[in-house]
């Protein structure tokens, strides 16, 4: 693409790019199932969240009912390529244009996914990447915005020449809990120290440890866009990030082929939901999602069994009382939220 702008992080992507291509009141197209802090930017954006309900087996947003909802009053369509699967972006991106709406497609987990051939994050207006501690580009905290949009990227520029410099003190934290994190991952200490523990605080609900491995805790709306937000991407960051794009590719297949053993282990278990087979870097299976009726009494069973997996704790952000006024009914999310596991590639 022409351009690709570095963000403090991916939410700080998504509300830049809305503050500058929709207009204040307009509703935006979105999955209900995401990180609160995506409906939060959506709002200080000018925006007001239009929740679409999901496909249960891939978790992303239904293109049948976007096209059933898209109207007048659409500002955006925002979709989220979740768990590394590509969410219809060439489907939807001709929706929009048939309606004059811009495509932003939010791509967190998806770094390097392909739909029909041709990388995620160029289908839209806008494509905005995480480069967070646990994404498969990683520099502790970032992202960024790719764009063709020569004007929708000099206002995000001008924008962010008012941000502040990262503090050292916020990257050095950053950087110490990525080294723990590599230390407790590390295949020795985590089959002899690590998994353990976790193992223990989950059959035993001691909330102190258990907390920590959640994606997402604060179910809150924000009235004010967070000055800790404001910080800029650093070079050294910049410079790690580089380094890494070699290896995508080669990390993406060896999930892919770790994805696909999963799938044709649990694929005829009628109990549980699956997604699909893909072998074509559609789904590069950045986690594989299972969903199950009842989550809690699956993960005990496997955990007492000595198995590693967690609960997915995004919410249904349609339910959530912060969000009443934006509601939607959207059952497919609601079950997703309440059934997803996910399993390590």
């Amino acid at each position: 693409v022409e351009h690709a702008i570095l963000v403090p992080q991916c939410r700080v992507g998504i509300y830049l790019a809305l503050k500058n291509l929709i207009q204040p009141g307009q509703k935006v197209i979105m999955s209900p199932y995401t990180i609160v802090d995506v409906s939060n930017m959506v709002l200080l954006a000018g925006g007001r969240p239009d929740y679409v309900d999901v496909e249960r087996h891939s978790c992303n947003i239904s293109a049948d009912l976007v096209e059933k909802r898209l109207g007048a009053d659409t500002g955006a369509v925002l979709i989220t390529h979740l768990h590394g699967m590509a969410a219809e972006a060439d489907r939807i991106r001709t929706l929009c244009a048939k309606h004059g709406v811009p495509l932003l497609e939010d791509c967190a987990q998806a770094f390097g996914t392909r739909e029909k051939g041709r990388l995620v994050g160029t289908f839209g207006q806008a494509g905005i990447f995480s480069f967070g501690m646990y994404k498969n580009v990683n520099t502790w905290l970032g992202g960024a915005i790719l764009t063709d949009d020569s004007s929708l990227a000099e206002k995000i520029r001008s924008e962010l020449t008012a941000f502040q410099a990262s503090p050292r003190p916020m990257l050095r934290i950053k950087l110490q809990a990525g080294l723990l994190s590599d230390l407790l991952t590390h295949p020795i200490v985590f089959k002899l120290f690590t998994f353990w523990i976790f193992r223990f605080a989950f059959l035993h609900n001691l909330e102190f440890i258990n907390k920590k491995v959640r994606i997402e805790l604060d179910a809150s709306r924000r009235s004010v866009f967070p000055d800790q937000y404001r910080f800029s991407f650093t070079g050294p960051q910049a410079r790690l990030a580089l380094r890494q794009l070699e290896t995508v590719d080669k990390l993406s297949q060896n999930r892919i082929e770790k994805g696909l053993l999963y799938y044709e282990g649990l694929k005829d278990i009628e109990e549980l939901i699956v997604p699909p087979s893909r072998s074509d870097f559609s789904h590069t299976y950045t986690y594989f999602p299972i969903q199950y009726r009842d989550r809690d009494v699956l993960i005990k069973f496997l955990m007492k069994h000595c198995r590693d997996l967690a609960a997915q704790h995004y919410k249904n952000n349609a339910d959530l009382e912060d969000f009443r006024e934006f509601f939607q009914d959207c059952p497919a999310a609601r079950a997703v939220a309440s059934e997803l596991i996910f399993l390590p590639t």
